[in-house]
């Protein structure tokens, strides 16, 4: 199956060192509008380059288009791909808004092809043996969950297309706080309500926020406490998740999983990582096991959708100072 690369900056290179690293799939086509950064990415690859996204989408021997650019435009390159019979992974977040995610996912429906969100982390050694121990009961009955996850931003991020609402459509919750807001619906799933708080605290990006504070509450009344911050100066992503019977850790910063059960004295399992998984082949091969109609653990453009909304009920709570109904 021939794949267009859509985006060809950091994670585009990301994307087409994946493509190149899983069977079935060839990398067949990079387009950027920056003429540099697409014939730089297809010589690597020896593909073609490109400039023009829809000369991609129109090609009838592309199969699957992955889409690595600025938010603004999720939307529209989805939908015409979709359109035009082609499987799409799209990066996070998966648009600017839940209006332009949900058209992403109706577009999709309609046209019986898949759409997946590139929410890598899903493959993430730490996270996946915290998910194997939470499935098979060692924590008992959900509790509750919390973590944070961020970084340092700084001067001359807060004047790049992250910091323009425009672009982007929101601030750090919407930016790299939707891996976690992903990661708690990973594990206890739907959310039916959100309060929450964003701030801009250091950085000059009014409206956009800099801090972003969630609190989400399911059916069954399982609460999951989130953080996201481009004020973060140390570490990304850390959730705990409590249980009746003990609680799991996933860190980021040391890379590690552990378990710590009930009762005293504590019994502390550790599991440590010093070698990843590629995350972005493993996203890739899941996609192709759904386009193949088998069951695949990358998150699909629904879950992508439910991201978006949490963190845009996060911005209309503190707009209010109201719940939000999910």
């Amino acid at each position: 199956m021939k794949v267009a690369q859509i985006g060809c900056g950091n994670i585009g290179r990301h994307r087409a060192e994946a493509v190149a690293a899983v069977s079935g799939l060839e990398l067949a086509l990079c387009v950027d509008t920056i003429v540099e950064a697409a014939q730089a990415l297809a010589e690597r690859w020896n593909c073609e380059p490109g400039t023009e996204w829809q000369e991609a989408v129109a090609r009838p021997d592309i199969e699957v288009v992955i889409v690595s650019t600025p938010n603004v435009f999720h939307t529209p390159i989805s939908i015409a791909a979709l359109e035009a019979g082609k499987h799409v992974l799209c990066e996070k977040p998966l648009a600017r808004n839940p209006q332009e995610a949900r058209r992403m996912v109706e577009a999709a429906e309609a046209c019986g092809r898949e759409l997946r969100t590139g929410f890598n982390h899903r493959f993430h050694a730490q996270v996946v043996q915290a998910k194997a121990l939470f499935d098979a009961g060692a924590i008992g009955e959900p509790l509750f969950l919390r973590g944070h996850t961020g970084h340092g931003g700084g001067e001359a991020f807060a004047w790049s297309w992250f910091c323009d609402e425009e672009i982007a459509g929101g601030g750090t919750f919407l930016d790299n706080g939707v891996h976690a807001l992903d990661l708690a619906r990973y594990f206890l799933g739907e959310f039916v309500e959100a309060t929450g708080f964003r701030t801009t605290s250091l950085w000059d990006i009014a409206p956009l926020e800099d801090n972003g504070f969630g609190l989400f509450r399911t059916a069954d009344g399982w609460v999951a406490s989130l953080h996201s911050s481009w004020t973060q100066w140390k570490g990304y992503l850390y959730l705990e998740l409590f249980g009746a019977e003990g609680f799991l850790t996933i860190n980021y910063d040391p890379v590690e999983t552990t378990l710590v059960r009930r009762g005293m004295p504590h019994h502390i399992e550790r599991y440590e990582f010093p070698v990843q998984p590629n995350t972005w082949v493993r996203e890739l091969e899941e996609l192709v096991k759904a386009m193949e109609g088998k069951p695949a653990l990358s998150a699909t453009g629904t879950d992508g959708l439910r991201a978006v909304e949490m963190a845009y009920a996060v911005y209309e709570s503190s707009r209010e100072g109201r719940t939000i109904k999910l």
